[in-house]
């Protein structure tokens, strides 16, 4: 009786330990056939196409653009492509270039089950995070991180936003490695599927794109090979070979690419920096201008009341001797000012009434409402959990 609850325990403890990710390679198959090559060169029925006010996704100069427009909650997007192997290598290039929420991210999605029953999301985000999460009964089981901070795990192996990131899954007996970037990020066992889908999970607020996507598989880890469809290669060292130069080449030119647009920004922001400071003497110069004009305005209005001060004193003069001098000098003041009052309140009245007769003649235009582009009907064979 021990014994068995010994063994129950142990084995309990087993299965808890393998679902953790580790740092340790554990696959170490060697994957020798192409079964899938997507350059993204032109549109494929195996991936999602839709324009409307929540998302845009399409095929645009050898890249798919990914661009999730609402900001409350992912999108999943799940290729329409079988794929029965039990032991394969994903490789794939995605990059966030946009993101308005706090949560945006882009995704890969493997082994995913039908309806939304399973499967393993590993995102990267703008902050140079990851996170491994498992769809487990309608909800998500996260695999690093926690909680509290959504399950993100920051590494310096992940480059930020505008930049390239390949990422690199594979699998064999139950057992899984994520590479980024060349660098292993984590290892874990999960028993749970035998195989599953795959595709791309796209956050809220999020414009991100991909450049490729190739699936490889272990001629001698699968017993059963058979020819994919118009998109599968036989598994040839040449072509292997090939793919695997293709994968190095897009990343190369990714990586310049990157560096390219880091020196567009740096020359943009010296450029700006000299505008600025251009503008900010021009700036002060039409500033000084209008101080000079200001001083000789002033200095007219100065002269103006000298010589309406000898008139006032030519007529005090005239009424010398009145003890009202003064206050009839006040009075022909204020009367001045108060003519000078209605003047401008008539000048006002005017304009008013002009404005009111033009706005009571003026017809109101209509708007002709904006048609929105037909919507595709996109992949639903998939649904993600409800977020926490």
């Amino acid at each position: 009786m021990h014994k068995l609850k010994f063994l129950s325990v142990f084995i309990t403890g087993w299965l808890l330990t393998a679902a953790m990710p580790s740092r340790g390679q554990l696959v170490n198959e060697k994957f020798d056939r192409l079964d899938l090559s997507e350059n993204f060169d032109t549109a494929s029925d195996r991936w999602t196409f839709l324009s409307n006010n929540e998302n845009l996704f399409l095929v645009q100069e050898g890249e798919y653009i990914l661009n999730r427009k609402a900001p409350e909650k992912p999108f999943a997007l799940i290729a329409n492509y079988d794929y029965n192997e039990q032991a394969f290598k994903l490789v794939t290039a995605v990059k966030i270039e946009k993101t308005a929420d706090q949560n945006g991210s882009i995704g890969v999605i493997f082994m995913a089950q039908n309806d939304g029953n399973g499967g393993f999301i590993f995102e990267i985000n703008a902050e140079k995070q990851f996170r491994l999460r498992q769809i487990v009964s309608g909800s998500y089981k996260f695999m690093t991180g926690d909680a509290k901070n959504g399950g993100w795990t920051k590494s310096n192996s992940l480059n930020g936003l505008n930049a390239y990131n390949v990422i690199d899954i594979r699998t064999s007996n139950r057992n899984y490695d994520i590479y980024v970037n060349n660098n292993l990020l984590l290892s874990f066992t999960e028993i749970a599927y035998k195989t599953g889908r795959f595709g791309f999970i796209v956050g809220p607020a999020t414009r991100a794109k991909t450049d490729y996507f190739y699936l490889f598989s272990s001629a001698q880890a699968n017993e059963i090979t058979k020819a994919q469809d118009g998109s599968t290669t036989s598994g040839t060292p040449d072509i292997i070979e090939l793919a695997e130069s293709i994968i190095k080449l897009k990343t190369q030119i990714n990586k310049l690419q990157a560096e390219n647009e880091d020196l567009k920004r740096n020359l943009e922001n010296k450029k700006t920096a000299d505008n600025e400071d251009e503008n900010e003497r021009k700036l002060k110069d039409r500033t000084i201008l209008d101080l000079q004009k200001k001083l000789a305005k002033k200095d007219a209005s100065f002269d103006s009341l000298m010589k309406v001060n000898e008139g006032l004193l030519k007529y005090k003069n005239l009424v010398a001797g009145n003890e009202n001098s003064d206050l009839i000098i006040t009075l022909s003041k204020s009367v001045k000012a108060e003519k000078e009052k209605n003047q401008q309140l008539s000048d006002s009245l005017k304009t008013l009434k002009a404005e009111l007769a033009k706005a009571r003649n003026s017809k109101p235009t209509t708007v002709e409402e904006k048609k929105e582009p037909k919507e595709q009907k996109p992949n639903t064979e998939f649904t993600l959990p409800k977020e926490n």
